[in-house]
């Protein structure tokens, strides 16, 4: 069987809208024109409705590829990404903490100035106040895992060295 080029998702969307547009423009909700669709047997929609939840489907798969510590991607994207994690946290810590986390490679600085942008919490703080928010969150974050693990790696020896604390598999 022959592999067919993979058809981009924005096209695929714009094809699928425009079959809506021509034959289910009535229909108030995306689950109204699948209904209407599979009603009439409209083969041409529902393959194009299959191809674009396909296209998600892989889209989905590799959603969280840019998270990698070895990811690249433009300053366009990382704003993207950075607007929509600071409009998903309503409190300021979570956004701040998420930004700092799922952009590792991006300067303080830059993340400073991208928050500040999308955040009204921090207009009263300068550029250097939110360096510096970011800057405690990763530092102390990376101390209280290390101090954590310091103690549970010792909590280990400890227990073997008890007998009850011993595996008796």
């Amino acid at each position: 069987m022959p592999v067919t080029p993979a058809v981009p998702l924005p096209e695929l969307e714009a094809a699928l809208d425009a079959i809506v547009q021509e034959r289910y423009n009535q229909a108030e909700s995306d689950a109204e024109v699948d209904a209407l669709a599979l009603a009439a047997e409209d083969h041409d929609y529902l393959k194009v409705r299959i191809q674009c939840l396909e296209a998600m489907l892989s889209a989905a798969n590799n959603e969280l590829a840019w998270i990698g510590p070895n990811a690249s991607y433009t300053p366009a994207q990382a704003l993207r990404r950075i607007k929509a994690l600071c409009l998903r946290y309503p409190d300021l810590f979570n956004a701040l903490f998420t930004v700092a986390a799922t952009h590792p490679t991006v300067p303080r600085e830059m993340l400073a100035m991208a928050i500040k942008q999308f955040r009204r919490d921090t207009e009263s703080l300068s550029n250097d106040d939110v360096v510096g928010l970011l800057t405690g969150l990763v530092n102390g974050s990376n101390q209280a895992f290390d101090a954590i693990l310091r103690t549970r790696k010792g909590a280990d020896r400890k227990a073997s060295a008890l007998p009850w604390g011993k595996d008796t598999d």
